[in-house]
């Protein structure tokens, strides 16, 4: 097949290495790929891919799709919600996040006729409420993490790992953890716009936390003893999935599809009790090793890639074979 991925950016975001690593595979297995992206630096991740530049301009983007699609067989769009739209080929359509009401709603709007893929059961009842059925479940998939040695830690590490932004619930977590009174470190790793006011608000909590700045996710979670995902709003969470790949027990909020994510190999709590949580593990070893496990088995009957790759693969085959007949 020859497929155009869409993104409408190109940081270093999820929604860019959840595609890469599917561009990545499907070029693995024989397919011609081809990225329509604005330049940025996760295109770096997309080498094994043939690129086309996607202007800035919407209307031209729309013109720059209509224009390509003529030499590919499926074009599937990520996240940008205002592209879906007919270009005269079967569409895919994933939205990888919902940040607000606005969000959903425009996924209401432009995607109600195309096959979307949703990351969790959770996704899909959220888009069938909304009167869009032509929903796939297909979990994102990650590579198999490299093997390295833990560090052994005098007083428990507790980490995160994702950008430092408002959705991502590290205010409540700050909150939470100044209500934890046993010994612990707080290692927070990623960038964003609030990290100055999050250090501010973890030196007037008394709160014992380092922020670490962007770092190579294996060799970060290899550090840290208990991972922690506090999410105001969360699709699906990767490095959710990193840390559980790693064997590490995992405590989530329970917003969207998080708690479908650990299931019963972690603890997914309302944001008032994720103190409580921590502080369970903290004290108990024998748990974290029990939920450590379990949550490696679930992430590799679960998560892989190869079978994210696969499934949509599948998908593909699908879509192009229901636009052929129904043409």
């Amino acid at each position: 097949m020859k497929i155009l991925q869409v993104l409408p950016y190109a940081e270093n975001g999820g929604t860019e290495k959840a595609a890469a690593l599917l561009t990545e595979g499907l070029i693995t297995l024989g397919h011609k790929v081809t990225i329509l992206a604005p330049k940025g630096p996760a295109l770096k991740l997309f080498s094994e891919a043939e690129y086309l530049e996607l202007p800035l301009n919407l209307i031209k983007r729309y013109s720059l799709i209509r224009q390509a699609a003529a030499d590919f067989d499926l074009v599937h769009i990520h996240a940008a919600r205002e592209l879906v739209r007919e270009y005269g080929l079967p569409i895919v359509f994933t939205p990888h996040a919902y940040y607000n009401r606005l969000d959903v709603w425009m996924v209401k709007l432009f995607a109600r006729q195309v096959d979307v893929v949703c990351f969790t059961n959770w996704e899909a009842s959220l888009l069938k409420s909304l009167g869009i059925n032509k929903t796939h479940v297909i979990p994102n998939g990650i590579k198999e993490p490299p093997i390295l040695e833990h560090t052994t830690n005098a007083v428990p590490r507790i980490g995160y790992l994702g950008r430092l932004t408002k959705d991502k619930g590290i205010d409540f977590l700050l909150k939470e953890m100044a209500k934890v009174h046993l010994p612990y470190e707080l290692v927070i790793a990623g960038e964003g716009k609030l990290e100055e006011d999050l250090k501010q608000m973890a030196k007037e909590l008394n709160v014992p936390a380092h922020f670490v700045g962007r770092v190579e996710p294996y060799s970060f979670l290899a550090t840290i003893d208990i991972f922690v995902l506090p999410s105001k709003t969360e699709t699906f969470g990767l490095a959710l999935v990193e840390a559980m790949a790693t064997g590490l027990p995992c405590v989530t909020s329970n917003v969207c599809g998080l708690p479908e994510i650990v299931a019963d190999t972690g603890l997914a709590v309302p944001h008032s009790r994720l103190s409580l949580s921590i502080t369970k593990l903290l004290v108990d070893e024998n748990l974290r090793k029990e939920l450590g496990t379990k949550a490696r088995a679930r992430f590799l009957v679960n998560y892989s890639f190869l079978e994210m790759v696969k499934a949509t693969e599948k998908l593909y085959r699908e879509v192009i074979t229901k636009e052929t007949t129904n043409s």
